[in-house]
């Protein structure tokens, strides 16, 4: 996997750059590039098929944030799964790059945690989503969400019953399923794939409103893993999928 593989990594601090480029060879990523600042960032994407952007918080023409913000608003890139080097010491600015799109903010300084993160990531793009959901608008949103966090298998049906036709033909890693749709419910359509060996163990998560406690119970009773609100918050939707993906 990590020879063919495109790394940008922005940042002003030669010591940082020199610690990330020196671990990212030590785990074989040879095809890696490295900016100082924003505007050589945004060149090196322009010029490369870039398959991950690792950058600081702190740049010299700027800030990550605002560099993370230019690539998601630029579709040539816009599904470029983007990370930050640490955490940043404010929360608010952590769920912020997560609300535009940033997949993670966790890598430390080890070699095995940078490699983790960086697999993690880059393998999301071979993951298959299928979105059961009966609203065109609610589906399209939770479709551009997961492209934003770096999933590019997202197929998107309007009912349980179509659902299950698809799922006849192809593998799937994960379900997010509304509950009230015409033709085959969700209840009946998440019965109907828990009782089949082969779709059993696909993790199954509800787009629920809040207004469906029994829904909610029932559903939890015959087998969903959990439950995110609609309209769903690309910050929750991003923690959740997390959780049970990986």
């Amino acid at each position: 996997m990590q020879d063919d593989k495109q790394i940008l990594v922005v940042t002003g601090s030669k010591e940082k750059r020199k610690d990330c480029l020196a671990q990212l060879e030590k785990l074989e990523f040879e095809n890696v590039h490295n900016a100082k600042d924003s505007e050589e960032a945004l060149k090196i994407l322009n010029d490369h098929s870039i398959d991950l952007v690792i950058s600081d918080w702190d740049l010299p023409d700027g800030d990550g944030l605002e560099l993370l913000k230019t690539v998601k608003l630029t579709f040539s890139f816009q599904g470029t799964p983007f990370i930050f080097m640490t955490p940043h010491n404010d929360e608010n600015k952590n769920r912020e790059a997560m609300k535009y799109g940033a997949m993670d903010n966790l890598i430390k300084s080890s070699s095995s945690n940078l490699k983790d993160n960086v697999e993690i990531i880059l393998k999301r793009g071979l993951r298959n989503i299928l979105i059961v959901e009966d609203s065109d608008i609610q589906r399209e949103i939770c479709i551009v969400q997961l492209q934003q966090i770096g999933f590019e298998k997202i197929t998107g049906v309007e009912n349980g019953k179509v659902a299950l036709d698809y799922l006849e033909d192809n593998p799937v890693d994960l379900i997010l399923s509304d509950l009230n749709m015409p033709v085959m419910d969700g209840l009946e359509f998440l019965k109907i794939v828990k009782e089949n060996p082969k779709l059993k163990d696909i993790p199954f998560l509800i787009l629920t409103a809040n207004s469906e406690p029994e829904s909610n119970q029932e559903a939890k009773t015959l087998g969903a893993l959990d439950f995110i609100a609609k309209p769903s918050d690309p910050d929750d939707l991003h923690m959740r999928i997390r959780k049970y993906l990986y």
